[in-house]
């Protein structure tokens, strides 16, 4: 986690303090009492000081953050007042659900592009340099949300006919999630989609060794039936069933 100030990198502090800052931005326009903060940093055992070292903290914050962004105390907790568009955690939920929007009204390259701005906001580990498990499960949930924005980009990337694009998205998600069958099957269509049916098919045989051997499963009805269509050669077989809609 970063944050700047007229271009300048701000020190924000202990990977404690981090934490602090980064519930107050999870957390938005809510108001984060100081048993939230105490919960997020010592979720176990918090020590006789937790009140007052939660205290330090955002007493620290708010000097580096200052004209940044300003930590207010509202109904008894605490705000971080600071403009949406600063924020690149609001920007990414902004970006996706005005795409899902677009893509329920299949207005494709406008979800394309809002897609392609929301993950450009994506650069390395979510809320690296926090700690605690609320924060580990916030970050899992941001990579996840990530996921699910590449697979509707590369859904929509295949509707535009820019399967290629679509392609080396794909790879990458099925690397990453090597038992996701909806990422495999959205892969073997843009295979189809750019005209390389035989690919498709070798790739459906890795996914296939791949279940067996870390689940003990087969593919799913509808991956076996997406493998059916190709070795049949239906014409349909490199159109998207359905997009997945941005999350």
């Amino acid at each position: 986690m970063r944050a700047w100030r007229d271009g300048v990198e701000l020190q924000l502090g202990s990977p404690q303090q981090r934490t602090t800052l980064a519930v107050l931005l999870l957390r938005g326009s809510r108001i984060t009492t100081t048993e939230d903060l105490v919960d997020a940093l010592w979720p176990d055992a918090p020590p006789d000081s937790a009140v007052s070292t939660v205290r330090t903290y955002l007493s620290r914050l708010r000097r580096t953050l200052s004209g940044a962004a300003e930590i207010g105390w509202i109904a008894g907790g605490y705000q971080l007042d600071v403009p949406a568009d600063a924020v690149d955690v609001w920007r990414f939920r902004r970006d996706t659900a005005a795409a899902a929007e677009a893509l329920r009204a299949g207005d494709h390259p406008v979800a394309a592009g809002l897609l392609a701005d929301a993950l450009a906001l994506h650069r390395g580990t979510p809320l690296a340099g926090t700690t605690g498990f609320y924060l580990a499960g916030q970050r899992a949930r941001l990579a996840e949300l990530c996921r699910a924005a590449t697979a509707d980009l590369a859904a929509v990337t295949i509707e535009l006919d820019r399967p290629a694009e679509a392609i080396a998205r794909l790879r990458g998600l099925v690397a990453e999630s090597p038992i996701s069958e909806p990422y495999h099957g959205l892969l073997m269509t843009a295979l189809c989609r750019a005209g390389r049916p035989a690919d498709a098919l070798a790739h459906y045989d890795q996914v296939r060794r791949v279940l067996a051997e870390q689940l003990g499963v087969r593919p799913s009805a509808e991956l076996r039936e997406l493998h059916r269509r190709i070795l049949a050669g239906d014409p349909h077989t490199g159109r998207v069933p359905e997009l997945c809609g941005a999350h």
